[in-house]
């Protein structure tokens, strides 16, 4: 497996940990826009999944030290916060004040989901971090 895909399962995880630790904040939400709550608490999972293929490429090369994997896992969760805020105002706004309700559901979903978020993003980052830094033993044959 590539690191690009172990860092995108392993993000997966740390995000549907960290958004069913907010969950009975979501399921108000998830209520309110008729939509199931499980699959409302798993659309910043799949954001953190995809930005994680993202910036986890060719990541053998690149990452040389646990600090470097924990600030790409930082970003990630930032990414997906900031995506996660966009999709939700795009859902419940209107048009002309998209920008205003968009501050205020970035103030509110980071208020929410900050910790669980931040826990998740240096828990994924080490562990993504010691998985990709660690170098396999040799076969015997």
């Amino acid at each position: 497996m590539t690191p690009a895909t172990v860092a995108a399962l392993v993000f997966f995880v740390f995000s549907l940990v960290a958004a069913g630790a907010v969950e009975f904040l979501l399921r108000a939400f998830a209520e309110e826009a008729g939509l199931n709550r499980w699959a409302f608490a798993s659309v910043p999972a799949l954001f953190a999944m995809l930005f994680a293929l993202i910036l986890y490429q060719n990541a053998e090369r690149k990452i040389k030290t646990l600090g470097e994997s924990v600030s790409r896992g930082i970003l990630v969760m930032l990414l997906t916060w900031v995506s996660f805020a966009a999709l939700a105002s795009w859902t419940w706004c209107q048009p002309s004040g998209f920008g205003s309700c968009m501050s205020h559901t970035l103030i509110v979903s980071g208020v929410v989901g900050g910790g669980p978020m931040l826990f998740g993003a240096l828990g994924a980052g080490i562990l993504t971090g010691v998985l990709i830094i660690r170098r396999p033993r040799p076969r015997l044959e």
